[in-house]
């Protein structure tokens, strides 16, 4: 499987209100150019920075169309081979979602 994640800023030493204004900016520069998800799956990497999984697909042909629609909206774009949950990768990324509905409650 091969993920499409939008590499976004630093996490380093923010609480979880700092880190949730990082994912806002994030999902209004999406939404400026008319990109919204259903669900937002965040994951950080091994330098503390924010990652968006933006898609996933079998294909690395149909990522790289992905990649390159998002990357012409100026997005820095990082395509992963695997996710949390892979033992190997476990130590390095974790998984934090946000419904829509969760946002639509708590962003008005």
């Amino acid at each position: 499987m091969n993920y499409v994640c939008i590499r976004w800023k630093s996490y380093t030493n923010l609480d979880f209100d700092q880190r949730e204004s990082v994912r806002e900016e994030l999902r209004l520069k999406l939404e400026s150019h008319g990109v919204r998800f259903l669900e937002y799956c965040w994951v950080w990497d091994e330098n503390d920075r924010c990652l968006l999984m933006a898609g996933s697909y079998e294909r690395m042909e149909d990522a790289r169309q992905w990649t390159r629609s998002l990357e012409s909206m100026g997005f820095q774009i990082t395509v992963r081979t695997s996710l949390p949950g892979d033992e190997s990768n476990e130590r390095y990324l974790k998984f934090l979602t946000v419904n829509i509905e969760y946002r639509t409650r708590n962003v008005q």
